[in-house]
């Protein structure tokens, strides 16, 4: 095997065997993974895939019920993951009960920018420097950024 060069990029599947080194591991991450995206949020909230050997996927259920319910849309389930998934070794499912995993977290959105505060007026001074620029454009330009950099300058106590 060639040695990779410093800064040289790295192939996803070769980082993604060196994280999960048993190729079961690989298949059961990607499983678990497509299961959220496959299922509509109704069966996520109480039903979510914890193993996965030879085939089989156990997944835990909240209640004896549910999964009874599930055991009822396996077809449909198997179809929706494989639709998904079309390379999964899934053969069957088998529901449990039992506690389910949390489910994965995803970043939340960063909240917006504050909208700039502005000065109601530009100082006097200001105002008749920039009556003589001659481009509109620049002109408001110019004025928005004073509004914007005067109003968060502090002043000065005394």
């Amino acid at each position: 095997m060639a040695k990779r060069k410093k800064g040289e990029l790295e192939s996803v599947a070769k980082v993604l065997k060196s994280v999960y080194p048993a190729p079961d591991q690989l298949e059961a991450a990607k499983v678990f993974a497509w299961w959220g995206r496959s299922v509509p949020p109704r069966i996520l909230e109480h039903a979510r895939p914890v193993r996965l050997s030879r085939g089989i996927l156990i997944v835990h259920v909240t209640s004896s019920v549910w999964a009874n319910e599930l055991h009822y849309l396996t077809n449909d389930l198997l179809t929706r993951l494989r639709k998904h998934a079309p390379n999964t070794p899934i053969e069957k499912i088998r529901f449990q009960v039992g506690p389910l995993p949390d489910l994965p977290r995803h970043p939340e959105e960063p909240p917006p920018p504050p909208e700039p505060v502005r000065l109601a007026s530009l100082p006097e001074e200001l105002g008749r420097a920039l009556s003589r620029v001659e481009d509109d454009n620049l002109r408001k330009a110019i004025t928005d950024a004073a509004t914007t950099s005067l109003a968060r300058t502090p002043k000065p106590t005394r």
